[in-house]
């Protein structure tokens, strides 16, 4: 089993998608999962993308590390990726009315 950290880039844009992939054929037909690269390969075409394996590991907690460490929050929030961390804190305000029983 091969343990990959790869990069899939917008030719055109610049705009880089970073993931991990643990799979037999290091050369598969796999080119990522997160939710706006799959919008952008939809609406350029994946022919508009290049993949580049960055790291090959031998243990998933290797690659995973690896991921986190180059996956942080400050990456997530640059504007020339499409990775989406999940740990990024949303703060919404709902109004709510207490009421007094006395």
């Amino acid at each position: 089993m091969h343990y990959l950290v790869y990069e899939i880039r917008h030719i055109k844009s610049n705009k880089v998608y970073i993931g991990k992939h643990q799979t037999i054929d290091p050369n598969d037909a796999y080119f990522g999962s997160g939710k706006l690269l799959k919008r952008a390969i939809k609406k350029y075409g994946r022919d508009a993308f290049t993949k580049t394996v960055l790291f090959v590991f031998h243990t998933e907690a290797e690659m995973n590390a690896k991921e986190k460490e180059l996956v942080t929050e400050e990456f997530c929030q640059r504007k020339d990726t499409y990775n989406i961390c999940r740990n990024v804190c949303i703060s919404i305000y709902i109004p709510v009315t207490i009421r007094s029983e006395t």
